[in-house]
């Protein structure tokens, strides 16, 4: 079963039939074995026995209609072995039950195997296990696999980008707080000359482009949502930042055309990311700097970022994150080394869970304005990087 398990099914992926039937194919077994334990040996006993083997043998087979359609060979023969030794076992582990009740006697008169009730404890333990394991992982797995991330969900929040504590974006704002002193420092030890050219990709309600305005840079902003570009502008107090509507896959603007390219909070929101990146490295000079934040591919990132929003957060629409759009920094790397930029930092970012602010939200579903995020080790969760293009700096 482990072999057919960790091979056969993690090489080709499971449908949701299987998704949901491979987990309750083990508790039938955890069935007869919560019997053998439960149950003193009689023979009335022995038939209810004989009924949870012969239905453990029978269910089963039930995946066979799928299996029929996608197994490879090899994993057919497999199955065979396994309807094979499956009675093969249950019937092994009714040798172990009067050995479980010591204290019993008479049919099925079967004799005494000594350290039994060890052998059968293991046993127990391995097979739950293995139950969790596939309810957990195929789960996972199986969320890994869904939709697009709801995006229309920013074009409904209007002046709530800035004042909505009952909505995740009161996040996305004390994310971007932490943020902008790190990115506003690395841009100026980077560039001598002060002021520079700055494309906000992703740019929402325009937390960090307008922050960068007041800064005295060059800024342009753009989105797919019109109006979170119309909130942006509105709080533009310098008057000075350009917002475009446009698709990152596809840029407006020809090669060479900014200094620094951010990409905050927005990678994990489309089918896309290596097109987006492309297109930022396109439009940044030589030893221009790519700025990102995205999620973790992993099942605390889940838990946290997606399933803990959502428990403990109000107002929460539906597919805000989805988990298979998330990132590996591997993978993030990757994307950028086929643009010719050099990933050089990344940072771990987490929420500062040991704070007032944190229990208040637990309690209220309200996010307070000092809630606050920091930079970390570890990027399990989420994480902050930036990136240089190849090519001599503009000075």
């Amino acid at each position: 079963m482990g072999f057919d398990e960790l091979y056969f099914h993690r090489k080709r992926g499971l449908e949701l039939w299987e998704r949901v039937g491979h987990p309750l194919d083990t508790l039938t077994v955890l069935a007869c074995m919560a019997w053998l334990a439960l149950a003193a040996p009689s023979p009335g006993h022995l038939t209810v026995y004989v009924g949870l083997a012969a239905f453990s043998c029978l269910f089963i087979t039930k995946d066979e209609i799928v299996h029929a359609r996608v197994c490879a060979p090899g994993e057919h023969w497999v199955h065979a072995v396994l309807f094979i030794v499956h009675p093969l076992c249950l019937a092994s582990l009714a040798l172990l039950w009067p050995s479980l009740h010591p204290s019993v006697v008479g049919p099925p008169g079967l004799p005494a195997i000594p350290g039994a009730a060890r052998i059968f404890a293991a046993q127990c333990a391995v097979t739950s296990s293995f139950c969790v394991y596939q309810a957990a992982y195929w789960a996972f797995h199986g969320i890994a696999r869904s939709g697009p991330a709801n995006n229309a969900v920013y074009d409904a929040l209007d002046e709530r980008w800035y004042d909505a504590k009952d909505d995740p974006v009161a996040l996305l704002r004390a994310e971007s707080a932490c943020r902008r002193p790190w990115i506003e420092g690395e841009i100026k030890s980077r560039f001598s000359r002060g002021a520079v050219r700055v494309l906000d990709v992703g740019c929402g309600g325009g937390f960090l482009s307008n922050a960068l305005a007041q800064t005295g840079h060059q800024v342009t902003g753009v989105d797919a949502s019109e109006t979170s570009l119309a909130v942006a502008k509105r709080h533009d107090s310098t008057r000075t930042v350009r917002y475009v509507l446009a698709d990152a896959r596809r840029l407006p603007f020809p090669n060479a055309s900014f200094d620094v390219v951010c990409a905050m909070d927005f990678l994990e929101h489309i089918d896309e990311p290596a097109a987006a990146i492309a297109e930022a490295a396109r439009v940044l000079v030589p030893g221009g700097v790519f700025f990102f934040h995205t999620f973790n591919r992993n099942w605390l990132a889940w838990i946290i970022i997606i399933k803990g929003v959502e428990w403990f957060v109000r107002n929460v629409p539906r597919d805000l994150h989805v988990l298979r759009l998330f990132l590996k920094p591997d993978e993030v790397r990757a994307m950028c080394a086929a643009s010719d930029l050099t990933v050089s930092e990344v940072r771990g970012f987490e929420p500062m869970i040991w704070s007032w602010a944190f229990f208040r939200m637990l309690v209220t579903g309200r996010v307070p304005d000092d809630f606050t995020f920091h930079f970390t080790r570890s990027t399990r969760i989420a994480y902050t990087g930036l990136a240089t293009k190849g090519g001599e700096q503009i000075p």
